[in-house]
């Protein structure tokens, strides 16, 4: 009997142990899943930070992109050499829009943002610019009658050229030495485009020649005053006008305008490349004389860093500030 107790005994410890192991287990086997969902939960939250910072970095970008032409286009006027030029957007890029952008950024947050003009990838044009409603002339001479804005010893790429005529100061249709802007391809082998405007008793009347005869009455528009784009061949308030223009040229090309004293209006146009001295425009737009010309940036380089606590963005960006001539 002493016997059978104590193997009795012996069983319910045996018992008692494996009940005891079972929960003990069972316990681990629980602070593992809770470990190791902690884990994941942790590596999730991670991911998710990563990527919002990614985020924030592509809206950074965006934002650059966004405020760079304006900028630019604050600064443009009011110089007479690139250099100085470029040394305008450099300090309003690199020193007044980049201090107010980090300050910001850093409000916010713990980022670091900085923004810098880079010159060498950077695009430069000429911006010439006609303001008053007058003859066509180079600047200060009331005489010419012929005038090359654009010469054929330096071609360029004519963009954004529009202008404004005054119907009424066009020559009658009848005469012949009507105002005529002529374009010529550097290819010897294209003919040139003659845009010839005058007008028919109030009518706006435009003909062009390429090649040999000219097409009478390409446009006729009864307005007093006519906007046309030079660049596409089109007059944007009248959907039917349609010319030959650029639009048919191989460039780069010279532009003349004849007869100037038979035209009234303003125009503006853009040509890739600088024009430190041209005969015929001055670089001053607050002196009385018309044309002037001032320096533009045609696409505006710029070295972008971004550094947050996970992510660090590096980049130089090409942003278009205008119409790019080509």
């Amino acid at each position: 009997m002493v016997r059978k107790l104590q193997d009795c005994d012996s069983t319910r410890d045996r018992a008692q142990l494996i009940l005891v192991g079972s929960i003990a287990l069972a316990f681990i086997i629980i602070g593992l899943v809770v470990v190791f969902n902690t884990v994941l939960f942790t590596d999730n939250l991670a991911a998710q930070g990563s990527v919002g910072e990614i985020e924030n970095a592509q809206e950074f970008q965006q934002q650059v992109e966004r405020d760079m032409p304006e900028l630019v286009r604050h600064v443009e006027n009011g110089t007479d050499s690139n250099p100085a030029f470029s040394g305008n957007v450099d300090g309003n890029v690199s020193t007044t829009y980049n201090r107010l952008l980090a300050e910001t950024y850093a409000d916010g947050s713990p980022t670091y943002v900085n923004v810098t003009f880079n010159e060498s990838s950077s695009t430069f044009g000429t911006r010439v610019v006609q303001n008053n409603d007058t003859n066509f002339n180079s600047s200060g001479d009331t005489s010419n009658i012929d005038w090359e804005p654009v010469q054929p010893g330096d071609p360029r790429y004519i963009g954004q050229f529009e202008t404004n005529i005054t119907t009424g100061e066009l020559l009658d249709v009848s005469g012949s030495d009507n105002f005529t802007i002529v374009l010529r391809s550097e290819s010897a082998s294209e003919p040139p485009v003659h845009i010839q405007l005058s007008d028919d008793t109030g009518t706006f009347v435009l003909n062009q020649t390429r090649g040999s005869g000219i097409t009478q009455n390409v446009c006729t528009i009864t307005d007093s005053h006519v906007r046309l784009n030079i660049t596409n061949g089109s007059a944007p308030n009248h959907s039917s006008c349609s010319f030959n223009s650029t639009n048919v040229l191989s460039g780069p090309y010279s532009m003349e305008f004849q007869n100037v004293d038979n035209v009234q209006g303003n125009y503006s146009f853009v040509v890739n490349g600088t024009v430190d001295s041209h005969p015929g425009i001055v670089w001053d737009r607050d002196g009385p004389a018309t044309p002037y010309a001032n320096h533009v940036l045609l696409e505006a380089g710029v070295d972008l860093y971004y550094q947050s606590r996970t992510v660090t963005y590096v980049s130089n960006q090409t942003i278009t500030v205008r119409e790019v001539p080509q």
